[in-house]
């Protein structure tokens, strides 16, 4: 059974990953193939209306990589007899790729920012930088190597929804709350 959960695990990952690839390829097509360069062209050269359009591409393509993602990944766990809910799944695939932004910015905090602190905060500061660190440590590593800081991006959307469908709770029937 614990084998079972591993390779469900671990089907989720890539199948989420490789078709939130694909999904973010067939939004860039769209997106800046056909709508930028066809239809709008040097048409628009406002910077508020090119704002606005860019906004509206990335939020609708960040939005159709988490779906397709997660609807990968619940097409992968029906097959393996597990029904995971849609919602928890597109809740924990949306907060991921922020989290690996949250963790590439620990790499360079400026620490020197906060100036000659009294001796509270230099010690809440020496803990914030030790926790920091140890919390960015994959990351470091990861960067140090010279390995490419996307493929955290691709890999953060199916691991956040597997975060978001197992740490979300449930109401039942009943009205109790039941942790999944």
């Amino acid at each position: 059974m614990k084998k079972d959960g591993i390779i469900l695990t671990l089907m989720q990952i890539a199948t989420g990953g490789i078709l939130g690839l694909i999904g973010g390829w067939v939004c860039l097509f769209i997106f800046e193939g056909f709508i930028w360069q066809l239809l709008i062209g040097d048409r628009i050269n406002h910077g508020f209306w090119v704002g606005l359009f860019l906004l509206i591409a990335m939020g609708a393509t960040y939005g159709v990589v988490v779906v397709v993602a997660s609807v990968g990944m619940r097409f992968v766990s029906q097959g393996f007899g597990v029904d995971v809910p849609l919602k928890p799944l597109c809740s924990g695939a949306f907060l991921g790729p922020p989290a690996v932004v949250g963790l590439l910015g620990l790499l360079n905090v400026p620490w020197e920012i906060f100036g000659k602190p009294n001796l509270i905060l230099a010690l809440l500061i020496s803990v914030l930088k030790t926790l920091a660190y140890i919390v960015s440590l994959p990351m470091r590593g990861w960067v140090s190597l010279g390995l490419p800081v996307e493929i955290w991006y691709i890999l953060a959307i199916p691991i956040g929804a597997i975060l978001g469908y197992r740490i979300a709770t449930v109401e039942d029937t009943d009205g109790r709350v039941e942790q999944i």
